[in-house]
């Protein structure tokens, strides 16, 4: 019986690690956690900087910064839905993923680019722009 507890507890840990899954679920997880509306689940995706544009803002943010800045638009339009309608691969090997966001104030296109850093996808890239 320990036996399984302790299976089922390494499990469970492998599969709630965002730097442990593999680079075929990420798109799903980061839409999930769009879906979600937290800013803060959603960072733990980020790279060290990102280039983060809501709107018609764009800059590069530390991993802190992005954070607050998708915190504050998410505390603005909070997310009634998501749907990740697309999703690819580039040559190169980076995966995005394109989805509509829809809260009670508008509809967003939503995009974002994971990049593969030593063995861990991570976002590079994330937009909110209106529809």
């Amino acid at each position: 019986m320990k036996k399984i507890i302790s299976i089922a507890f390494t499990l469970t840990i492998l599969v709630s690690s965002p730097k442990l899954l593999s680079s075929a679920d990420v798109l799903d997880t980061i839409a999930s956690a769009i879906r979600s509306g937290n800013a803060e689940t959603l960072s733990q995706y980020f790279d060290a900087s990102v280039d983060v544009t809501i709107l018609d803002k764009e800059s590069v943010y530390s991993k802190a910064q992005a954070q607050m800045v998708v915190r504050d638009f998410l505390m603005k339009y909070p997310v009634s839905s998501f749907t990740l309608i697309h999703r690819g691969t580039s040559p190169e090997g980076s995966q995005y993923g394109i989805g509509t966001m829809t809260s009670s104030g508008g509809s967003f296109r939503v995009y974002f680019l994971v990049r593969n850093k030593t063995g861990v996808s991570l976002i590079k890239e994330l937009r909110f722009e209106k529809q």
